[in-house]
């Protein structure tokens, strides 16, 4: 408990009884495979649309397309734990999850996640390998207390540009059907490592005071190769008249600090002063910037029940006036009511990609520099565990964004837009029956409509105990679902950004509906899955983006499995 306290992080706390993606048997499936779609790498699981409120505040550039990673919670165990799970289906589509904590001692722990995901692609030149690898380790004796986390990403992708034609969609499996672009790929690198250290200089472990250094690694690269093989596809050619293309671009930054912390059992809060040095290189061309920078921690606690954390960023030199601040809330308001907020605001200028870059089909230069201002605000109400109902709202303002507009970025296009979300959900058992509803209202504002209004999913469960030992679980169930026709984003395969479309398209409401079956034996679990059975009755020409349909019939199957010591 000091060490999750100390170093302000979550941390859950699991028991022998523990099984990976901490779900019933007839939850494993969903626990992490996603939802996957035509867009490239599967869309990273998601749907953009369905989660617009979060991508759009997680977003570091623009409508980034890729904004989530896949970092490891610690988890304390009084056992090393090792966690494992795997999933191979249709079109050689592999998901792969591992997690393993250990405690070394009360005061030494490491923690450790590495998720995969590859298919050979639903549509030509549609393969992608996604890695993502993160590492924490934390240690503490007598006055010293360190934590490091290192987390690396490597993805690649191949980008289609979707389909050129839907004339075969309803005659032939969807492999047939021609894509626009038949050897374009990227490549998107990302390494994170950081590393704080606190020296108590007054007190004892339980309260006191020092010094605490913060230091920072970062870096993030991207490279878009293709060979057209139809020149009259493009109109303009920055550099490679041929149609012979390789983009490219990094930013790295690196950041030491130091400053104060004070520590005690219900209130913990470091300050540090940084100094930062950035440097963005795009086809040889670096431009670099030195600044400054406050950062803070606190978390306050009342009793077990109610905690509170806060961060905060404050820039002084290099981007002046640059500030960023995530509060949340936890209040376990009775033993089986929980209430969760957050309220996040941003207040940051372009990032380095936005503000230059020169490519094959794209070049910009952007001197006056406009910070936006994002806000965030969400929170959830629980009552139950096993059994359990869940409402919960996210609600996201973004004004002054920059966005990918006209083949250009602009922000001088939408002033305010806003997006949020509510979501009621819950869990029920009447006898060896389970039922999972799942229906979300969407809202936003007039000018940025680019995502469902409702949608439902509902799960629908039956389990049972096989054979005179009643070693053998078995669950059997049904996905349910409905979505309501929206305006679809454009996926732009070239920047690696959404973007919003000239001619707004919207897509047609859509029924879901999955099956599954999942059995158990102690600590191992196997799960057989047939998504997208309703692609047999939507009409497959339907768009979830300009240029991608909606994804077909698939089947996959996997396994869990757990180890303790």
């Amino acid at each position: 408990m000091g060490q999750k306290e100390f170093f302000f992080q979550e941390m859950d706390s699991i028991k022998i009884g523990y099984r990976s993606g901490g779900t019933q048997l007839d939850s494993i499936d969903a626990s992490f495979i996603g939802q996957l779609t035509l867009r490239p790498g599967a869309g990273f699981g998601q749907l953009y649309e369905n989660n617009l409120a979060e991508n759009t505040f997680l977003s570091p550039a623009g409508l980034a397309y890729i904004s989530s990673e896949k970092r490891v919670t610690p988890k304390f165990s009084g056992l090393p734990y090792l966690g494992f799970q795997y999933a191979f289906g249709s079109y050689l589509t592999q998901n792969l999850n591992v997690e393993y904590h250990q405690f070394l001692n009360p005061n030494t722990h490491f923690h450790f996640r590495y998720n995969r995901r590859t298919s050979n692609g639903f549509l030509r030149n549609g393969d992608y390998t996604l890695n993502d690898l993160d590492f924490k380790f934390y240690h503490a004796k007598n006055r010293f207390t360190t934590h490091f986390e290192g987390y690396y990403a490597a993805h690649d992708i191949a980008q289609n540009g979707g389909i050129a034609s839907d004339s075969l969609l309803k005659d032939f499996a969807i492999e047939f059907t021609p894509v626009i672009k038949d050897q374009s790929r990227s490549k998107v690198r990302k390494l994170d490592l950081k590393w704080d250290n606190y020296l108590r200089m007054v007190g004892d472990s339980a309260i006191g005071s020092g010094f605490k250094t913060k230091h920072q690694f970062k870096i993030r690269g991207r490279e878009f190769v293709e060979q057209l093989l139809d020149l009259s596809a493009v109109d303009t050619f920055f550099i490679d008249t041929n149609g012979t293309t390789r983009d490219q671009y990094q930013t790295a930054k690196f950041s030491n600090g130091a400053g104060v912390y004070f520590n005690s059992p219900h209130f913990k809060v470091d300050a540090t002063v940084n100094y930062q040095y950035w440097r963005n290189q795009n086809l040889g061309v670096n431009r670099d910037t030195n600044e400054v920078y406050l950062h803070s921690n606190l978390w306050t606690s009342l009793g077990a029940r109610l905690s509170l954390k806060n961060e905060f960023y404050f820039n002084l030199i290099g981007a002046t006036g640059e500030i960023k601040n995530y509060s949340n809330l936890n209040f376990k308001m009775l033993r089986n009511l929980t209430i969760k907020g957050k309220l996040n605001f941003e207040n940051l200028y372009p990032t380095p990609f936005q503000r230059f870059h020169t490519s094959n089909y794209y070049q910009w230069k952007i001197d006056d520099l406009e910070m936006q201002q994002k806000l965030q605000a969400g929170g959830a109400l629980k009552f139950g565990d096993t059994a359990f109902i869940e409402a919960s709202v996210l609600w996201t303002s973004i004004n002054n964004g920059r966005y990918f507009i006209d083949e250009q970025w602009r922000q001088d296009t939408l002033d305010l837009v806003s997006m949020g979300a509510l979501q009621l959900k819950g869990g029920f058992q009447l006898g060896q029956w389970s039922f999972y509803p799942t229906a979300t209202l969407r809202f936003n504002s007039a000018n940025f409509n680019y995502q469902p209004v409702f949608s439902t999913m509902n799960r629908i469960s039956f389990q049972t105990k096989l054979f005179e030992a009643q070693k053998l679980g078995i669950a059997l169930g049904a996905d349910v679902g409905f979505q309501s026709g929206y305006n679809v984003m454009e996926y732009n395969g070239v920047l690696g950004v959404m973007q919003l479309p000239s001619n707004p398209l919207k897509t047609e409401s859509l029924l879901r509906l999955n099956a599954f079956m999942a059995l158990s034996i102690d600590e191992f679990r196997f799960f057989l899955k047939a998504e997208n059975i309703s692609s047999f009755i939507n009409d497959p020409e339907t768009r979830i983006d300009t240029n991608y349909p909606i994804m077909p019939f698939l089947i996959r199957a996997g396994i869990t499995w757990d180890f303790f010591n």
